[in-house]
């Protein structure tokens, strides 16, 4: 394998213009990002783990600067098949993969859809199930009533539930203001962060086909079949991907190793980031 040079890059996969950044240099770090719908530059700085790793940072079709899906095809297989034939491109061998909230559901079932192509995974902020642990997220928002920001944010998070948008724009605008809750505490680090990625568009195609099926994905029987090293990454205060959740996925993936992240919510990257470096820093190292 030649050496990744850093950069920004476009590729047909599968038929689509997917979007791909290098970074860093080091043992490679494949990056699946969120939403589904969300920017991948909504990683940021990856809290400076390009200076032990080279990240190869993919943005998932239907999201940031990748096209839509021309069938409408979201499936986690179809995430999926776009990371193994980003992998085949640059040939890369046995990269570890990293999954951040929606990109850690594609990471799973990368793992156990491609077994002998990655070398170690990093599940973040995520789940294999959902049904069970959601619980009463609206308990879980209204701890922030005294922040000055909670009507709207609170405004913003129920009109995403009820699907009241139409167009990316509208979706993106929701974001910005339900991203608050996101955090342990919306304080300085977390504003420079929200001001910085707030106008990063949130595309609804992939979002809303996720939507139909959350409540009923289970990927837990799959899981079992995982045999590389895994790290399972979960903040604390994380109202949407518990640590419930988290501690699910240990049962269920063999020898799978728990990091709670105690000060942090949905963003341990952005509000630990210097724990966050560290502990991936040792795992990818190790």
């Amino acid at each position: 394998m030649e050496a990744l040079q850093p950069g920004e890059y476009d590729a047909q996969i599968n038929g689509i213009k997917i979007h791909y950044s290098i970074r860093g240099s080091g043992p490679v770090i494949m990056a699946h990002s969120g939403g589904p719908g969300a920017d991948a530059r909504s990683w940021g700085d990856f809290a400076g783990i390009g200076e032990f790793a080279t990240i190869v940072s993919i943005h998932p079709r239907g999201s940031g600067l990748s096209e839509n899906s021309p069938d409408n095809a979201y499936a986690l297989s179809d995430y999926a098949a776009d990371l193994e034939a980003l992998r085949v491109l640059l040939d890369l061998e046995k990269p570890t993969i990293l999954g951040w909230s929606h990109g850690g559901i594609v990471a799973q079932q990368y793992a156990f859809t491609y077994p002998d192509a990655l070398s170690k995974l990093i599940l973040f902020d995520t789940a294999a199930y959902l049904a069970e642990f959601i619980g009463d997220i609206e308990a879980s928002v209204r701890a922030y009533e005294h922040e000055p920001w909670f009507s709207d944010s609170f405004a913003a998070l129920q009109k995403e539930w009820n699907g009241e948008y139409e167009t990316d724009e509208d979706m993106s605008a929701l974001w910005a203001e339900m991203m608050k809750f996101y955090f342990r505490e919306f304080d300085e680090r977390a504003v420079a962060y929200h001001e910085a990625t707030k106008d990063y568009k949130m595309r609804i195609d992939s979002l809303r086909q996720f939507n139909e099926f959350a409540e009923t994905m289970d990927l837990r029987p799959m899981i079992r079949n995982i045999s590389v090293p895994t790290l399972v990454i979960a903040g604390r205060h994380d109202f949407i991907t518990t640590v419930d959740m988290a501690e699910e996925m240990v049962r269920h993936i063999p020898g799978a190793r728990l990091e709670i992240f105690e000060q942090s919510g949905h963003f341990a990257l952005v509000e630990e980031p210097g724990k966050f470096n560290q502990v991936i820093r040792d795992f990818v190292l190790s």
